[in-house]
C-alpha cells in the first residue's frame, strides 16, 4: 500500500513545527565570558544580550570550590528609553544567578560582570541569555 506524499509530508512538517518552539525557547546564547588563574584570580566579562532578552544569567566557576566576590551592571533600551540595574555577589561556586533587567520586555541589554575569587585557583565567568 502506498502513502500518498502530502500526508508523509504534513506528519514530517508537523512533527517539525511543533519541536521548534520548545528548542528554541531553551537555548541560550552566550554573550561574553573570561578566564583567569593564580593568587586572588580575578577577571570581567561583558556583552550585549540583543533581540529582546527574557532572561539573562551570570554562570562563575572554580578549580577549587571557593568563595568569589564580584559585581554585576546593566543598561537596557526599550523604545526610546534606558534603564539600568547592579548588584554585587559573595558567595561559594558554583554560581547561577538570574540578572533581573529594568524593564519587562528590553530591546536589548548591555551586561558587564566582574568576579574575584577568595584564594589561589582557576576563575571562569560567562554571560548568557534567552529570549
Amino acid at each position: 500500500m502506498k502513502r500518498p506524499f502530502a500526508v508523509v509530508f504534513a506528519v514530517a512538517a508537523s512533527t517539525v513545527l511543533l519541536a521548534t518552539p520548545a528548542a528554541a525557547a531553551t537555548a541560550s546564547i552566550q554573550i561574553g565570558s573570561c578566564r583567569a588563574q593564580g593568587e586572588f584570580a580575578t577577571c570581567v566579562a561583558s556583552g550585549n544580550a540583543r533581540h529582546h532578552p527574557v532572561k539573562i544569567v551570570l554562570h562563575v566557576r572554580s578549580s577549587i570550590a571557593q568563595s568569589v566576590s564580584g559585581a554585576w551592571n546593566m543598561t537596557c533600551s526599550k523604545g526610546l528609553g534606558a534603564g539600568g540595574s547592579s548588584g554585587r555577589f559573595h558567595t561559594g561556586t558554583p554560581i547561577n544567578r538570574v540578572l533581573h533587567h529594568p524593564y519587562t520586555h528590553p530591546d536589548s541589554c548591555i551586561v558587564a560582570a566582574d568576579g574575584q575569587l577568595a584564594r589561589h585557583g582557576s576563575l571562569h565567568i560567562w554571560l548568557t541569555y534567552t529570549n
